[in-house]
């Protein structure tokens, strides 16, 4: 293996570690979580759903690990039933995002659309989406990871949590440096980092995403994650 490629394997594992640091709070929350929401009046509403999760989310928060942005819990129809299904806090203040798109009788509608909470309903699984702009809470680029909580057989939401893309590339990059053109993308190819100033977050490489029906660029160094939907690529 070239020294390029031991480097990208050594950033891959930055990035694994990384992410196991931003799933392991959510994870502990989640026997709590669904306690609380098995002995809960259901259907809630926005704000008795928040008044419920406050205390799990900022537990999240409080891990410390890894800079996380916001963290909360987003309810399925079998658990809010009017207001605002979201319950996210964010930003250092750590306030309640008290507005959303999501009004009485669009919820569903309108999370289906969304990565974060339509893939882990579907797949049953976690998941990371983006990155993305949260036009939504935070107005950064975004990485979402999301648990699904689901009770019973049934779909009740997802406890997530937020990065911003500045703090997953302040990790990243001392392990990366020095290799000109590499670059941290998405299952779907999307560039989340890069040390190439011309490859911005967001930006395409085709032949890279798992979803890709090109082939793969012979071109490129490809490290992908066994646990999570990245790969780290650069020039050979």
């Amino acid at each position: 293996m070239s020294s390029d490629a031991n480097q990208l394997a050594d950033g891959i594992a930055v990035v694994d570690a990384f992410f196991d640091g931003v799933f392991a709070p959510l994870e502990a929350w989640m026997p709590e979580l669904e306690r609380e929401l098995r002995a809960a009046q259901r259907p809630l509403t926005g704000p008795a759903l928040a008044e419920l999760t406050r205390a799990g989310a900022f537990g999240v928060l409080d891990a410390g690990e890894r800079p996380l942005y916001g963290a909360g819990f987003c309810g399925s129809a079998a658990v809010v039933g009017e207001g605002n299904p979201l319950a996210w806090w964010q930003g250092a203040d750590r306030h309640l995002l008290a507005s959303s798109t999501f009004g009485p009788g669009q919820a569903v509608i309108d999370l289906a659309r969304l990565e974060w909470f339509r893939v882990p309903k579907q797949t049953g699984e976690p998941h990371i989406a983006g990155p993305f702009v949260d036009y939504l809470c935070s107005n950064e680029i975004t990485l979402t990871s999301a648990i699904p909580v689901v009770v019973d057989g049934e779909f009740w939401g997802v406890a997530c949590a937020d990065v911003l893309v500045a703090g997953i590339e302040e990790s990243l990059l001392p392990s990366i440096r020095g290799i000109a053109g590499a670059a941290l993308v998405n299952a779907h190819g999307r560039v989340v980092v890069s040390t190439d100033p011309d490859r911005e977050t967001g930006d395409r490489m085709r032949g890279i995403g798992a979803d890709d029906s090109e082939p793969g660029d012979d071109a490129l160094l490809v490290v992908r994650s066994a646990r999570y939907p990245f790969a780290l690529v650069a020039p050979k």
